[in-house]
């Protein structure tokens, strides 16, 4: 498993993510799917070869008839570790559906960064430390309806 390069997570009852996963030194890229997560822990850090990370909240993989999608401001996902500025392979980075209100400056941090995508969450504004960042490519803070994240047999 330490040779592993790509994992997707989809998981509606997963809220905390295994330690196991961050021994996983050849990751890179990550797709965590959820419902909800309490956090993006720091030792996100420890994936040093991480080139796309992608984060989507509100996902259901085997949703029951009587399901309701958490309210975003209810999500426990709501911060970006400052760790996540030491991810220097990092090229895509992709939050969905979460209840993050900011991003940490260490972002400004990701010299490989091309693409930040925070869709669907509480930002309201760009911070002004991405203005600086002109290295991305692409830079989205989009407020848009919500897309069920279903895998189901349709």
């Amino acid at each position: 498993m330490r040779s592993l390069k790509h994992l997707t997570i989809f998981e509606q009852d997963i809220r905390t993510l295994p330690s196991a996963l961050f021994e996983l030194e050849s990751l890179e890229s990550l797709t965590i799917q959820v419902a909800d997560l309490e956090e993006l822990p720091a030792d996100i850090a420890k994936l040093s070869r991480l080139k796309s990370l992608r984060v989507s909240c509100g996902c259901y993989d085997r949703p029951a008839p009587d399901y309701k999608v958490i309210p975003k401001e209810e999500l426990a996902f709501r911060n970006v570790p400052p760790a996540i500025g030491e991810l220097h392979q990092l090229e895509y980075l992709d939050i969905s559906y979460s209840g993050i209100r900011t991003l940490p400056p260490e972002i400004q941090n990701l010299r490989n960064l091309r693409s930040l995508d925070i869709v669907n969450g509480l930002i309201e504004s760009a911070p002004e430390f991405i203005y600086t960042m002109t290295w991305l490519d692409r830079f989205l803070i989009e407020d848009k309806p919500f897309h069920l994240c279903n895998h189901g047999d349709d």
